[in-house]
């Protein structure tokens, strides 16, 4: 008895911390110190305040019943998720909670709610249709972790809406295990004196069943490199261990389909660097075994087909199709090389990112890149920075 006790008074403590803490944003105020709390908090109220304001009478949109259900009916997730719905339905009645489903950008697909939170969750549209990113909805557990891209739990006054101030929310995104493309959200919310530390890992090992029955992204091409971000390559579907020399010889390929001499390529990868061509026909030989064969050695290059990120990076600004081409940008081009083209062409696509920039207002969307670690980190907080200069 003694142990509940003390376990809800800590809850009493830190709703009573979070509400001064949220009262203290919303009014202007410094946040009040004491416990260190949640980092990712604050920063969130920061971005749902561009978009709007924590008032009692909105309300989150929401999508007709119509459009909800095919978003559903044509989601990646519908048929990973089926063999797990009946386990996560029996854990809502029977901890009173309830839980959702939602895409990569927050839209939620799916939900099921306990009897005694059916009506809490209607009332704020937390059903299939609901649009729970940040910008829609302020603060929350599902935004936060579309933003974020990693698992999140929002209690109580946390929540930027005061109408959810009564919940706690566990979130975990759902990634595709080959790709870590981020496919959706995984969200169980409850009553906030019903939290429990056990939540978060809960909801995490649900969502990791998830995505472990997602269907294989059939590959683009045979050969899948990517060098914007962490680089790394698949071939005929499978991941490849490359060197980081292998990666640069692997890019000048992709960026000269019609092959280069030795002496060319030579330059092209070691400029004026002492090396000799003997140290560069074996890292040729090295390659050509790990993707079978297929390099050619009077002009090298590929002979098997394939696609790689900066350059689709680089074809989608040609088609103006910037917000395309924002979405695959995780990075820099092999930031670590000294090779002059790859140097040449990293400057190239880093000019044409500050450029798209430049033209991009979507607060939401530039807030979202630089959570996840994407370059152009100092290129996108100066575009933000500019924006919020606005307000």
């Amino acid at each position: 008895m003694t142990s509940a006790r003390v376990v809800d008074e800590s809850l009493v403590q830190r709703r009573l911390y979070t509400e001064r803490q949220w009262l203290a944003f919303v009014s202007g105020k410094p946040l009040p110190s004491g416990s260190p709390g949640n980092h990712d908090i604050p920063a969130s109220w920061q971005r749902s305040a561009h978009n709007l304001p924590p008032q009692k009478d909105y309300v989150v949109p929401c999508d007709d019943e119509q459009t909800a259900g095919l978003r559903w009916k044509n989601s990646p997730l519908r048929q990973a998720a089926e063999p797990e719905l009946g386990r996560i339905r029996q854990l809502v009645q029977e901890g009173s909670l309830v839980a959702a489903l939602s895409d990569a950008q927050g839209h939620l697909l799916w939900t099921c709610a306990s009897k005694p939170m059916r009506g809490q969750a209607e009332a704020v549209n937390f059903v299939a249709g609901g649009h729970w990113n940040e910008s829609s909805a302020g603060t929350n557990a599902v935004g936060l972790t579309a933003t974020l891209r990693r698992s999140t739990t929002v209690f109580s006054c946390e929540h930027y809406l005061p109408y959810v101030h009564d919940w706690v929310c566990y979130a975990a995104p759902i990634l595709h295990p080959r790709t870590q493309e981020m496919l959706g959200v995984l969200d169980i919310s409850a009553m906030w004196e019903h939290h429990t530390p056990l939540g978060p890992s809960a909801v995490k090992e649900l969502a990791g069943s998830i995505a472990r029955r997602l269907p294989d992204i059939q590959p683009r091409a045979e050969l899948e490199i990517f060098a914007l971000g962490q680089p790394k390559v698949y071939f005929r579907g499978k991941l490849q261990h490359l060197s980081h020399r292998q990666m640069e010889i692997l890019s000048l390929l992709a960026l000269n389909p019609q092959g280069l001499t030795l002496d060319a390529f030579h330059a092209a990868l070691y400029g004026d660097a002492s090396i000799s061509t003997s140290t560069l026909k074996a890292e040729f030989s090295h390659l050509r075994r790990l993707l079978d064969g297929q390099v050619s050695s009077r002009h090298y290059r590929l002979t098997v087909p394939v696609w790689a990120d900066f350059i689709e990076f680089w074809q989608l600004l040609r088609r103006n199709l910037a917000q395309d081409a924002i979405g695959i940008y995780r990075g820099p081009f092999l930031p670590q090389s000294n090779s002059p083209e790859l140097e040449e062409w990293r400057h190239c696509l880093e000019a044409a990112l500050g450029r798209v920039l430049d033209d991009c207002d979507d607060f939401s969307m530039l807030v979202g890149k630089m959570c996840r670690g994407s370059v152009g980190s100092e290129l996108i907080r100066e575009r933000l920075e500019s924006l919020m200069a606005r307000q």
